[in-house]
């Protein structure tokens, strides 16, 4: 399976899954970076709050990205799912809700699309856990302020597709991130272990 996220087109597109902070400034990231974001946000108050949370945001980075870089969508039916690229996911953190969602994700996205989660606890081999397309489903682990912080962990487990994690990283150089690729899909990743160990 190739993936095509690299290819050069007029318009290219991201869900991602989640409208809270992290959500929201994942989003802002891809629009500042040429793409069209998709955000699914169930809540409606919070979906009402994200165009100010976006203008805000693009103007704290320094970008003159249009806010109809943004698409909100209150169910994943909604999205254009033929033209996503990739899709990352940013709900809150428990994990059946998370292995519920890329269960049906693994239904909706186009084959060649990556899954990526960005959960800071949960290895993504335990999230995709039973899926038949593990090898498209990646981390992809994003510090808060997402749209501020460069880090970015790109995690891969033992049935990630080879090479696939390298083609995530450029992704994420393209969009001005500094991609960190963690090889062991173990709680923490390696910033997280980090902070704790140096805690201790």
């Amino acid at each position: 399976m190739k993936y095509t996220f690299l290819v050069k087109k007029n318009r290219r597109h991201a869900a991602i899954i989640g409208g809270g902070n992290m959500g929201a400034d994942v989003a802002l990231t891809f629009a500042a970076g040429g793409w069209q974001a998709h955000v699914v946000e169930l809540a409606e108050a919070t979906r009402r709050k994200l165009p100010d949370y976006y203008a805000q945001g693009l103007k704290q980075i320094g970008s003159k990205a249009s806010l109809e870089r943004f698409t909100t969508h209150a169910a994943l039916k909604d999205v254009p799912w033929e033209d996503v690229e990739i899709v990352i996911e940013c709900i809150p953190e428990k994990l059946e809700l998370k292995r519920k969602l890329f269960a049906e994700l693994e239904k909706v996205a186009r084959p060649d699309a990556v899954v990526a989660s960005n959960s800071s606890s949960f290895p993504i081999s335990e999230i995709a856990a039973g899926l038949q397309t593990q090898a498209r489903m990646i981390g992809l682990h994003y510090f808060l302020p997402a749209h501020l912080v460069p880090l970015v962990e790109v995690v891969r487990s033992k049935k990630t597709k080879t090479g696939l994690p390298e083609r995530v990283g450029e992704l994420m150089r393209s969009l001005g991130k500094v991609p960190v690729q963690v090889r062991k899909d173990i709680p923490g990743f390696l910033a997280n272990r980090m902070q704790h160990a140096m805690a201790r």
